[in-house]
């Protein structure tokens, strides 16, 4: 029998008649998006701006699941390779032009070309438009993880209109179907939005619901400010030049805490913060090397510094309690700090000084403050361990290479929050976080995509958990949240993977 999927009705996240329309929102983040392309970009800053702008089919629901947001539904046959999907109709681009089933197949195709996640639509084999809102994906063959994959917005699907999808990464028009359209992006000032008009909420929805839901835009604009500096995001904060903080310093949250003036939110489990090392350049190339530099941190005093207090410690390469949490796996690997044991190692790996250069940001301070604390553990058991601070434009170039780093610091967010396949995805394929492939850990990859039940791929990802253990390509250091805060004027704001300005309202006095 073919299983279909269709919009579940969400409650609404506000008090029928207490929105007030108008009014022009600042929001601050601490760095410029490096595309508003967001197809091509899995960047936080980006996503926060542009996830206003454009929508894709599926998103997910505030509790993970696959739900339709320009679909209407999917029907999905019975051999599980083809996914027929309704399109919703009376959909806007921000031109004025109807969407149809033209606009999303070149979408889709795009997407192929150059999306940035770039197993997501791996499994498709051909794109069919079966009506003028209706397209079927074909599979090559039965992909049980598809729908969670397609619904990801770390490099969302999103739909553009047909005529901008011929054109390559960071050339097209910035022409969504969201509740904000694109106004101007002046690089290190701001990204300026303004409500749709025409915008075509999703009636079958009474409130927003993750990614998806009926969506309203209240505002008249939103600014999406650039300030680096965080005491000067909070001076503005203060004197109400700016409502909203996608982030501030867990302590300056702490002292606001008492400011009537302010409302703080905390936004917890937020990320994984990470060691990955290059495995094709020496020596983070030995697996003995990666073994002694796993067994010397301290990840507790690690996780206390780079993230001023706000975290929680755990082996597990899922969130404690969720669903493919892997249990007790790898605990008697993680935060180990046995210094002897260390040394040991390094000598068995015939470690002779060699520079360990670690890459890492000037942008996000939870980076750079591990790879200090990092780095100083290191030196502590013998190991030369140098610190390589770029931008973070700068560092994404040079990770990317093969030679010229041996480890990079990183705040995995958007990866383990949507699941297992999002996050091995990362570690696999054609471009690997840690650039040498893993040959066990592809096929682990393979099998968790390819396996029907959630019982089934619960024991694929424990063996994957045991696998990134006992090759050591990446190290998870801890769970970090994130600390944000508004203006108590701001209503409806509510934390989530990136700052929901749809549903935001600012009460007039």
């Amino acid at each position: 029998m073919a299983a279909t999927v269709t919009a579940l009705v969400g409650l609404s996240s506000v008090t029928a008649g207490a929105q007030t329309a108008g009014g022009d929102l600042v929001v601050v983040q601490s760095s410029n998006p490096p595309s508003l392309d967001a197809m091509v970009t899995s960047s936080q800053a980006s996503r926060n701006v542009t996830m206003n702008i454009y929508e894709p089919l599926f998103g997910f629901s505030e509790n993970i699941q696959p739900i339709p947001i320009l679909a209407e539904s999917v029907e999905i046959s019975p051999d599980g390779k083809s996914y027929r999907i309704p399109l919703r109709k009376g959909v806007k681009f921000h031109n004025g032009k109807e969407m149809t089933a033209d606009d999303v197949k070149a979408s889709l195709e795009r997407y192929i070309k150059y999306g940035a996640t770039q197993t997501m639509l791996g499994p498709v084999d051909k794109i069919d438009i079966t009506g003028p809102h209706e397209i079927t994906l074909t599979l090559k063959g039965p992909s049980p993880t598809f729908l969670e994959a397609f619904a990801s917005p770390r490099a969302p699907a999103v739909i553009i209109p047909a005529e901008q999808a011929s054109k390559g990464p960071n050339e097209i028009e910035i022409i969504g179907t969201g509740p904000y359209k694109f106004v101007e992006y002046v690089p290190d000032s701001h990204v300026k939005l303004e409500r749709f008009e025409d915008y075509s909420a999703n009636e079958a929805y009474a409130g927003i619901d993750g990614f998806g839901g009926r969506k309203t835009a209240y505002l008249d604009t939103v600014t999406f400010r650039v300030i680096p500096e965080p005491g000067a995001a909070v001076a503005a904060l203060e004197t109400g030049e700016v409502q909203l903080l996608e982030q501030l310093p867990v302590p300056t949250a702490r002292r606001l805490a008492a400011n009537g003036d302010i409302e703080i939110y905390e936004n917890m489990p937020w990320a994984f913060l990470t060691l990955i090392f290059n495995m094709k350049e020496a020596p983070g190339d030995n697996p003995k090397f990666r073994e002694a530099v796993q067994v010397a941190l301290n990840d507790e005093e690690i996780m206390a510094i780079a993230t001023e207090g706000l975290f929680q410690l755990y082996h597990g390469w899922m969130y404690e309690g969720s669903t493919y949490d892997a249990g007790d796996i790898g605990m008697d690997r993680y935060n180990v700090a046995d210094a002897e044991r260390a040394k040991a190692l390094l000598k068995e790996a015939g470690y002779n000084n060699e520079p360990f250069s670690i890459l890492t940001d000037s942008t996000i301070p939870e980076h750079g403050k591990a790879a200090v604390v990092i780095a100083e553990q290191l030196k502590a058991v013998g190991i030369n361990a140098v610190i390589n601070q770029v931008d973070w434009p700068t560092a994404l170039k040079i990770r990317l290479q093969d030679e010229g780093w041996n480890a990079w610091t990183l705040m995995m967010g958007i990866e383990p929050y949507l699941g297992p396949a999002a996050l091995i995805s990362t570690l696999t394929g054609q471009a690997p976080h840690f650039r040498a492939n893993d040959g066990q850990l592809d096929a682990l990859y393979q099998e968790l995509i390819s396996t029907d039940s959630v019982e089934g791929r619960k024991a694929v990802f424990a063996k994957i958990q045991e696998r990134l253990y006992e090759f050591g390509g990446i190290i998870k250091l801890g769970e970090t949240g994130l600390m944000q805060a508004s203006t108590a004027d701001v209503k409806g704001f509510k934390p989530f993977r990136f700052p929901r300005v749809y549903d935001v309202w600012i009460e007039s006095n």
